[in-house]
């Protein structure tokens, strides 16, 4: 819905209520002048206090009042919660337009996109943070955060423990730069509360491409970030219109406990060949399954919860399961994830808006997707170690790929 739309139906709303208020003051006024001809009249000494009296508001008048702006509170109340989430809603397509534009700006300097897990300057550190940084740092500079970068840069930070989510004292607990929290990362829809040693979150994911496979091994990505790899715009041969740069994966609270198929995903242990053959990689509709009424049935099978990950509490990258996002299943499916492995996962695209999400194209346009966009019938692909041609996972899976070859766009 457009924002004029949305201004007309508000307008349209405020016509309608003020036309019934205006029809209840005629009614009352009529009630009122029909009590005043059938009341009996007193001796005239006493009707200047008639009169007096009648001047006044009458109980039934103060009830007919006070039922108009109970009326009006709940008429109006709906189409002012709609506008705010509207102007939520756009605000959010605003920063996933930034996003890209940022990309274009970092592809301008380096004639490569960032990749999604890898330094931020196209080479790997030693020990612990190689191939740990996401490209969320190597956007810094290109979104005025030039300072951050470079302290990141300088202190060649990153942690001896990465799978933390609160910094110890020894890591520079608030202080680490790790812990900054940046707006731009922030979904107005989304807004939740991060203690100051946690580390910072985001709404907002790189596009890993319509293959759930292990993101460690570069050649199943099919999207445009890589792992460790910088890919030039030139290698997206499905052209920069069809193919998703980001998008929006809803964040629970700080060590959140909830259910919520938004905001958590199912965990799995499956460590046979890396969760391909019989499990939830292998069979897209087991994580389907994984959840009824939008929420996990944690505890059945071998599913339990996920919570502990904190899932997309780490701008800072480490994990793909923080900073991506596959095309695998529709927009607000449920997310799987494999313990076993900690590479192997489906991560639906989510959002708190109600319908579907903001997508981001790599031409820098943004789309409200719908979660009910085709996503095709297969249930994987052939052979999920090597996917190749086009994606079997309808219109949304193919906006995921960079050279799928296929010939769709978003509705």
């Amino acid at each position: 819905m457009t924002t004029f739309s949305l201004i007309n139906l508000f307008q349209q709303k405020l016509i309608n209520v003020f036309t019934f208020v205006q029809l209840l003051v005629r009614t009352t006024m009529i009630l009122k002048n029909s009590l005043k001809n059938t009341t009996l009249k007193k001796p005239n000494i006493k009707m200047n206090k008639s009169r007096s009296l009648y001047n006044a508001f009458t109980l039934v008048e103060l009830l007919v009042v006070i039922a108009i702006i109970g009326v009006l509170i709940a008429l109006l109340l709906p189409a002012v919660q709609s506008a705010r989430e509207a102007a939520r809603r756009m605000q959010c397509a605003n920063k996933l337009r930034q996003l890209t534009l940022a990309l274009h700006i970092y592809s301008d300097i380096h004639e490569a996109l960032p990749a999604g897990l890898g330094n931020a300057v196209g080479t790997l550190n030693a020990g612990v943070q190689n191939g740990r940084w996401s490209g969320f740092i190597a956007l810094l500079p290109c979104i005025e955060q030039t300072a951050l970068y470079n302290r990141i840069e300088s202190e060649n930070v990153y942690m001896t423990n990465w799978p933390a989510h609160t910094l110890s004292a020894a890591e520079g607990g608030k202080n680490n730069p790790r812990a900054v929290q940046l707006n731009v990362f922030i979904c107005p829809s989304n807004v939740v509360s991060k203690p100051e040693a946690a580390t910072g979150y985001t709404c907002y994911r790189f596009n890993a491409g319509d293959n759930p496979g292990n993101y460690t091994a570069d050649a199943q990505f099919r999207g445009p970030f890589g792992y460790c790899t910088w890919k030039p715009l030139g290698s997206i041969y499905d052209g920069l219109s069809n193919t998703l740069s980001f998008s929006e994966k809803a964040v629970d609270e700080f060590n959140g406990q909830s259910s919520d198929v938004k905001r958590q995903a199912a965990t799995y242990a499956i460590a046979a060949d890396g969760g391909f053959s019989g499990g939830y990689l292998s069979d897209r509709t087991i994580c389907v399954g994984s959840a009824i009424g939008g929420q996990y049935q944690y505890g059945v099978g071998d599913m339990t919860e996920g919570f502990t990950y904190c899932y997309g509490w780490h701008w800072f990258g480490s994990h793909w399961y923080h900073i991506g996002f596959n095309t695998t299943l529709p927009p607000n499916s449920p997310s799987c994830y494999n313990r076993a492995s900690r590479y192997n996962a489906i991560f639906s695209a989510t959002s708190l808006h109600t319908g579907g999400v903001n997508a981001s194209l790599m031409d820098g346009s943004c789309k409200f997707v719908s979660e009910t966009i085709d996503s095709g019938t297969a249930v994987r692909f052939t052979t999920p170690s090597a996917p190749s041609g086009e994606s079997p996972f309808g219109v949304w899976g193919a906006m995921g790929t960079r050279e799928g070859g296929e010939s769709k766009t978003l509705p």
